[in-house]
């Protein structure tokens, strides 16, 4: 007897997408081709997955849900479409580096993603950008306004300068409530993620370095507050005086507010704090030894 979905309480937060025109519109803006290592995050009924499965070199599912993973399994039978690969994992502690290193080409990413692993999966994702050609992604329409936001946005946050980057952000197309069951309460949005790499020393050290990902975050602390407030709040080994000096003397205005910033003056900022911060570690520990600095 085959399992049916009908009536099955969602554990995972998951709103399956039903509405069959937006599925086709989503997979036909990837252009996906015989030679592409596609990776779908969270089939659940297969909604995208029935216009992938057997066009592409390789095709891997990944699914946390025991349920829809036996459902998927019996509705893709592995024989039927050669390089299906069905996995019943979670995609928050999938080793995508590793995915990628035995294929042929980097890992072309599709998902209908549940809410409410939007913004954990995309550190994720930044992290191992590496493995990826590109991400399509289906978020809640208010976290991807807040995802590709650029200063002076009223969303831009934290993730927005981070995501930035590390990827260049494109919107692909709306999906309202009704096309997904259970229907949210809210509509949706895709975008596409493409990995982005710097020659810019600087760009390249921000985009890589965890110590930008927590400067900006602390940053953000008060992001309603002006600079000239908010900074208060950050860093609270660094000297209120020393914090307005970095900001002045790179001619950043602390009447701005930290979604006005550029990521360029984001980073500018960052190096700053980041070379105060060490050299008074070494300071302290120079003197924990009794040693002079030369």
């Amino acid at each position: 007897m085959k399992k049916s979905p009908k009536g099955r309480k969602v554990i995972y937060g998951q709103n399956f997408l039903v509405n069959r025109e937006t599925a086709r519109s989503i997979v036909d803006s990837c252009n996906f081709s015989a030679e592409d290592d596609v990776l779908e995050i969270g089939p659940g009924e297969g909604a995208l997955t029935k216009f992938i499965a057997g066009n592409t070199k390789t095709f891997t599912a990944l699914e946390i849900d025991s349920f829809y993973y036996e459902l998927i399994k019996g509705k893709f039978d592995l024989n039927k479409y050669p390089g299906v690969n069905i996995l019943n994992e979670d995609a928050l502690k999938f080793n995508y580096n590793a995915l990628s290193a035995g294929l042929s080409s980097k890992i072309r990413i599709i998902s209908n993603l549940p809410y409410e692993i939007s913004g954990p999966v995309i550190e994720k994702f930044i992290k191992e950008k590496d493995a990826f050609a590109d991400l399509t992604l289906m978020f809640q329409k208010e976290f991807a306004e807040r995802l590709y936001s650029r200063e002076n946005d009223s969303g831009r946050g934290a993730l927005s300068v981070i995501a930035e980057l590390n990827f260049d952000i494109v919107k692909i197309l709306d999906a309202d409530k009704s096309d997904f069951s259970p229907a949210p309460k809210v509509d949706s949005t895709v975008l596409r993620l493409t990995p982005r790499y710097h020659t810019d020393e600087s760009f390249a050290w921000a985009a890589g370095d965890p110590f930008f990902g927590y400067f900006v975050h602390q940053i953000f602390k008060l992001r309603r507050k002006k600079l000239r407030n908010s900074i208060y709040a950050s860093f609270f080994g660094v000297p209120p005086d020393v914090k307005e000096k970095i900001f002045s003397g790179l001619n950043i205005d602390l009447n701005k507010r930290p979604q006005e910033l550029t990521a360029e003056e984001f980073i500018k900022a960052a190096k700053q704090y980041d070379g105060y911060l060490k050299a008074a570690e070494k300071k302290s520990n120079n003197a924990l030894t009794g040693r002079r600095e030369p």
